[in-house]
């Protein structure tokens, strides 16, 4: 009797822990959040584990089919599934973004290695998945913390030493070469061989924060054996505004310029990234001089350059769906930053809707403008990061049933002197 009492005790209590469950899992279903969701496959990008950003990304399309972000979430859908080495998953998100979002800014970030997959998959060429790499994402997700730390570090200091000793080879034979190349030239054109030049740009490539003036130093080394005059000249894409400039006296402008042998001149490659650029826009900066006693004696050097700026969205969202005359409504506003920097400076400003009284605000300082407005600022936003703020209104007495109820935002960049507006989901009049 003992031990079916026991047994009976046992059934109880795990009948009363299935309620439990039943009773939570509605609620923690409703707190599932698209700016969270996709802030969460954002991170786990950066972090490199791609099979829980494309679990996170279509968590987020699944359950928010029309969410405001579903622009960045196929970008990096696309970008994680050629990162896990499912390359038909990644032609099919680039193409699906690529089509829904033909005039979109955020298409001149996109690797050429994703547009070929998308057109091989339109081509309707079967896309192979790249095994090595979905083994190492596999690995990501399954291994323990300590197993994968000791993994990743073996793996990064293979990598290295690969790396080390590519490099190595590769500069080996480049001196090689070039010391043949001299020689030849020597023999045949004695005159033009004496012309030595050498453009140094330290780095393969920078990045340079959007709006702002940067300076890229080079130096230039007179390796011959005489005194040179050299024309300089940097071409870029027009918007840049590039120049050489002196490094010792910066207003100065370097175009022809005289170097005993051995000389060395060190100068500024001064630009301006212009304002419009999204984050990871590209392009490319290249140096030439050119002898003054020789025009087909030159010397070149490239540089890359990656533009660094914030890419703020807004996603606004009612309290309820729908609202009678006379009720009070919430809505919540959520800002995110989905770029390389910081956001600074930043001003939101919500627009209520015209049947809607505004009632107070929280999450932040705010002021009310004579239009009616209520203006939050926010000093600063982190890449990877959301601010949150709550607005509560009326719904006036004389709103017309069935009528829909948008709160607009306006996110203005003041730093980059940028706004965008966004628009919340529609909360819709009923009548009493």
């Amino acid at each position: 009797m003992r031990h079916r009492s026991r047994t009976a005790c046992l059934m109880t209590i795990m009948a009363g822990l299935m309620l439990l469950s039943l009773a939570t899992t509605p609620c923690l279903a409703m707190e599932l959040d698209d700016s969270n969701l996709f802030v969460e496959a954002f991170n786990a990008y950066q972090k490199k584990d791609y099979l829980l950003a494309i679990d996170k990304v279509n968590q987020l399309t699944q359950i928010f089919p029309d969410s405001p972000l579903r622009d960045l979430s196929l970008l990096l859908l696309a970008r994680a599934g050629l990162k896990s080495g499912d390359n038909e998953l990644a032609a099919r998100a680039i193409n699906q973004f690529t089509t829904e979002y033909t005039d979109n800014s955020l298409k001149t970030t996109v690797e050429e290695e994703l547009l070929a997959l998308g057109a091989r998959r339109k081509n309707g060429e079967k896309l192979p998945p790249n095994k090595q790499l979905q083994a190492s994402a596999l690995k990501v997700r399954n291994d323990q913390l300590a197993l994968e730390r000791a993994a990743a570090l073996k793996a990064e200091q293979e990598r290295l030493a690969r790396e080390k000793a590519e490099r190595e080879r590769i500069a080996a034979a480049k001196a090689e070469a070039e010391r043949k190349e001299r020689e030849r030239i020597a023999a045949e054109k004695a005159a033009k061989a004496a012309i030595k030049l050498a453009i140094a740009i330290p780095g393969d490539s920078r990045q340079l924060e959007v709006g702002k003036k940067g300076l890229i130093p080079f130096e230039i080394s007179n390796t011959g054996t005489g005194r040179e005059e050299f024309l300089l000249a940097v071409s870029a894409p027009t918007e840049y505004a590039v120049a050489l400039t002196s490094a010792d006296r910066p207003g100065e402008l370097l175009e022809r310029v005289a170097l005993a042998a051995g000389e060395k001149l060190k100068g500024n490659i001064a630009t301006q990234i212009p304002f419009d650029k999204v984050d990871g826009s590209k392009a490319q900066f290249h140096v030439r001089a050119v002898s003054a006693k020789y025009g087909d004696v030159s010397f070149a050097k490239d540089t890359a350059i990656t533009a660094s700026a914030p890419l703020v969205r807004a996603v606004a969202k009612p309290q309820k769906t729908k609202v009678a005359p006379g009720e009070p409504l919430g809505y919540r506003v959520t800002v995110l930053n989905a770029g390389s920097i910081a956001a600074r400076d930043l001003t939101l400003r919500t627009v209520m809707p015209a049947q809607a009284e505004f009632i107070d605000a929280a999450g932040a300082d705010y002021r009310r403008e004579a239009d009616g407005s209520v203006v939050f600022t926010l000093p600063s936003l982190e890449m990877g990061r959301l601010a949150e703020f709550n607005l509560n209104v009326k719904v006036r007495d004389t709103a017309s049933e069935k009528q829909e109820l948008r709160l607009q935002v306006e996110v203005v960049n003041n730093s980059l002197q940028l706004k965008n507006t966004f628009a919340s989901a529609a909360a819709v009049v009923q009548a009493k």
